[in-house]
């Protein structure tokens, strides 16, 4: 009797380290996604940390986090993106690509302005965008033309390759300079219309119903807001796939809580070179 004893206690102390380490230490998972980039790809078996230290810090490590959109709270999908800004950063953003504190980042993504074409170029400018593997971004058709979000070397590429000339029209982008604050927690930022472009989705889940966004303006029980202070820390992350990927762009800031953790090692690959190796 004592030795079932013994051996139930010995399962249980097993089944609870094997728990702590999977929930707080490292964590295993698989890339199904086939927008994370080069550094891992889809299908690869990876390591996650969940622990940090001095040695482990967040800034341009390759990261695991799940969408911070409401819509998404249910079974929120998994992203994995380089996280370039923390708390306190200034991010700037412009069609050369992003800089932060000043600094500009080396294969940073480039801005993906909207554009429009007339609809009667349409089956034309797909066939080239096919051809030249640009993906169609965020497309609205009306009756007599097309809008999509591309970057203005894809524009380049497109209007080299098409057999005539045709317009193709900008007609939303960042306006030059536009720059935020990466928000901390308990700090208060100023509100602009372009800052609320990257805040709204964090501030509409810190307040819920009373925040209203509307005409570039924050409003929270009935109240125009021109500053706020936000509850919690955030991150800018970056895709490492500039045209497909999925990231910061287009989810907005990245809450600490939704950040999984660094990905560390890949321990099983397709591809044999890339098994059991460390990611940078």
């Amino acid at each position: 009797m004592k030795k079932v004893v013994s051996n139930i206690i010995i399962f249980a102390i097993i089944i609870v380290t094997v728990l702590f380490v999977r929930l707080f230490l490292v964590g295993s998972y698989r890339i199904t996604g086939i927008s994370s980039g080069n550094t891992v790809k889809a299908g690869d078996y990876i390591f996650v940390t969940k622990f940090k230290n001095h040695a482990n810090r967040d800034r341009n490590r390759l990261t695991l986090y799940k969408s911070p959109l409401l819509r998404d709270a249910g079974k929120p999908p998994l992203f994995v993106g380089r996280c370039i800004g923390r708390p306190g950063d200034v991010i700037q953003m412009g069609v050369e690509g992003f800089r932060v504190n000043g600094r500009l980042l080396p294969n940073a993504p480039m801005m993906q302005p909207v554009f429009r074409i007339q609809k009667n170029i349409k089956q034309q400018l797909l066939t080239t965008m096919d051809s030249l593997r640009i993906p169609l971004r965020d497309v609205t058709e009306d009756s007599v033309s097309l809008s999509f979000r591309m970057s203005l070397r894809e524009k380049d590429l497109i209007v080299n390759h098409l057999s005539q000339v045709v317009p193709i029209e900008m007609i939303h982008h960042f306006p030059e300079g536009y720059e935020f604050v990466v928000p901390a927690k308990g700090k208060q930022l100023i509100l602009s219309q372009t800052s609320l472009m990257a805040f709204s989705e964090a501030i509409l889940s810190e307040v819920g119903e009373a925040a209203v966004i509307q005409d570039g303006k924050l409003f929270i029980q009935g109240e125009e807001k021109t500053s706020y202070v936000f509850k919690k820390n955030y991150y800018w992350i970056l895709s490492e796939n500039e045209t497909a990927g999925i990231d910061s762009r287009h989810l907005g800031l990245i809450p600490k809580d939704r950040i999984i953790g660094n990905i560390w090692f890949c321990w099983f690959s397709k591809e044999a070179s890339r098994r059991l190796t460390k990611i940078p």
